[in-house]
């Protein structure tokens, strides 16, 4: 019986955690079958643009969905999608209503993925995505490091 249990157990950790080692690389922007350091990730396929602006709404709840800011700049408002809450959080990113923003992301129809994100008056800048456009929260040492709220000029 205690080796049943004990097999059981084993099964129970080992299962997940295999999936996750089986998964590693694959997410919902990759295909699995090249590695994130040969390829481009594919939302780098769409334009690269920059917005200055003040941020209006900010959507950074845990369980609320993917963490957003409604950037108004002229008689525009743009959504600004940033990264997993876990990621801000670590980065010390807390954005104010109210607050200048400057945004380098990539255009969706209607809205951005952020690239980086500059909060003008107190410079800092924090990365969210690396030079292919692979998401920073997805890496570590082994993937080219995090990104880092970094003071400094613009």
């Amino acid at each position: 019986m205690f080796r049943m249990a004990c097999l059981f157990m084993s099964v129970l950790i080992g299962m997940p955690l295999a999936a996750q080692m089986g998964m590693r690389g694959r997410g919902c922007c990759t295909s699995g079958n090249q590695p994130q350091a040969a390829s481009s990730a594919p939302v780098a396929s769409n334009p690269v643009v920059e917005i200055t602006g003040v941020v209006g709404q900010i959507q950074i709840a845990a369980g609320q969905g993917m963490p957003y800011l409604e950037v108004k700049h002229g008689n525009e408002s743009t959504k600004v999608y940033l990264g997993p809450m876990h990621y801000l959080i670590a980065e010390n990113f807390s954005p104010k209503t109210g607050q200048e923003v400057a945004v380098k992301g990539y255009k969706l129809s209607d809205s951005l993925i952020a690239i980086q994100v500059t909060l003008t008056q107190e410079k800092k800048t924090l990365k969210l995505r690396d030079e292919k456009g692979w998401p920073l929260w997805r890496g570590g040492p082994w993937r080219g490091g995090r990104g880092r709220m970094m003071g400094g000029p613009l």
